[in-house]
């Protein structure tokens, strides 16, 4: 055993450099004559050398058979890395359910990784049945062993309301762990905490902060910091600089950040009137399935702006967006049907869909209907009374 364990040793100071000269090749060896003499963590490097080929050829059979080893005599890295190997597939393709074995077995003892690892295996059913309660719980355990990014996770959970938690302070707590160690994902989601008053107390100079160390990595943070920086959320508003965030978001291809953008290039807050290329971006959200850029690429065309009518399109794309349950689109596309604005008229689908705008509170489609007084036919049987 003493042996073996210098060997260990020398493996580890050979493959890191530490006091000798860095050699994968021979660290390796060691690594291989340690794990001979039943030295565990050396079993679990030496497997892992093996598949993946450092310091000789990849060998994924002896490998694994290393991993294993270490993994079924009590090492947790083996096993949450024989879960790695599962779950990731490579020779062969990614099998879940021997990957949760393994990764159970080391979550089980105290591996918080592995601990994530069945959270996201129960998120997604992969393996598993689909539980997100389960995942909460096993997420809740790795960020209790200190895996941030499980809190992020839960923290995620938490604030899509999947999963019920009498104590709202955890999204917190969850997100803030997580952005401290540097995730730009739960800096965002952090962020919105902080501006929103999720959870914790309101406090948007900080979320402004946070918004922009997740700017550079999360395409949400970078619209979310335009608009703060727009509106003047926890900080002095200023248009142009938040009109470069969200352009830089609408580059990415978000659509919420596509309309944002638009609608500055329409008024010209902080930066040119470009209506020309506000339909451009319209469009790009609309073909996302966005249904105000639909709506509002009807009323484009629809004239007034510095781009040509064309009514017909107009009315198209108020169709769009009405057959998506925009109530302003529904009420469009009825006055369009009604005045036959692009070119024909059809009464009874204008008093249909004035009918739609109506039932979702649109004060105009109600006057609409009233001045085209009752569906025919309906006047005479009332008149008539009962039979």
């Amino acid at each position: 055993a003493g042996l073996g364990s210098a060997l260990h040793l020398l493996a580890t100071l050979t493959e890191q450099g530490a006091g000798v000269p860095r050699d994968p090749v021979a660290a390796t060896r060691l690594y291989g004559q340690a794990a001979e003499r039943g030295v565990r963590a050396a079993q679990a490097r030496y497997g892992l050398a093996l598949l993946e080929g450092r310091g000789g050829p990849r060998d994924a059979v002896r490998g694994e058979t290393w991993l294993r080893k270490a993994a079924l005599a009590g090492d947790r890295e083996a096993a949450a890395l024989l879960g790695d190997v599962h779950a990731r597939g490579g020779d062969l393709p990614p099998n879940y359910l021997e990957a949760a074995l393994w990764y159970r077995r080391a979550a089980q003892a105290g591996h918080g990784g592995a601990c994530r690892a069945m959270g996201l295996l129960c998120l997604t059913g992969a393996g598993l049945p689909r539980d997100v309660t389960e995942a909460a719980r096993w997420f809740r355990q790795a960020a209790a062993l200190g895996d941030a990014r499980a809190g992020a996770d839960l923290g995620n959970l938490l604030l899509a309301g999947t999963v019920s938690d009498d104590d709202r302070r955890e999204l917190g707590r969850y997100f803030a762990r997580a952005a401290e160690g540097g995730d730009p994902l739960a800096a965002y989601n952090f962020g919105v905490c902080l501006a929103e008053g999720l959870g914790m107390e309101r406090d948007e100079r900080a979320a402004v902060a946070w918004m922009l160390k997740a700017a550079d990595g999360v395409v949400n943070a970078q619209y979310w910091y335009g608009r703060m920086l727009l509106d003047g959320r926890g900080c002095a508003p200023d248009p142009v600089a938040g009109r470069a965030w969200i352009a830089r978001a609408a580059t990415a291809g978000m659509a919420d950040a596509q309309v944002a953008l638009a609608q500055l290039r329409l008024t010209g807050r902080g930066g040119a009137r470009d209506h020309a290329g506000a339909a451009a971006l319209y469009r790009q959200a609309a073909a996302q399935g966005q249904v105000d850029a639909m709506f509002s690429l009807g009323a484009l065309h629809g004239g007034g702006h510095d781009i040509p009518p064309d009514r017909l399109q107009a009315q198209h794309w108020f169709r769009m967006a009405a057959e998506r349950g925009n109530a302003l689109g529904q009420l469009m596309l009825g006055r369009y049907l009604l005045r036959g604005l692009a070119g024909t008229t059809d009464a009874p689908q204008a008093r249909l869909w004035l009918e739609r705008a109506r039932a979702q509170g649109v004060p105009d489609a109600a006057a609409e209907l009233a001045r085209m007084g009752p569906a025919p036919g309906v006047g005479d049987a009332a008149a008539a009374g009962p039979g």
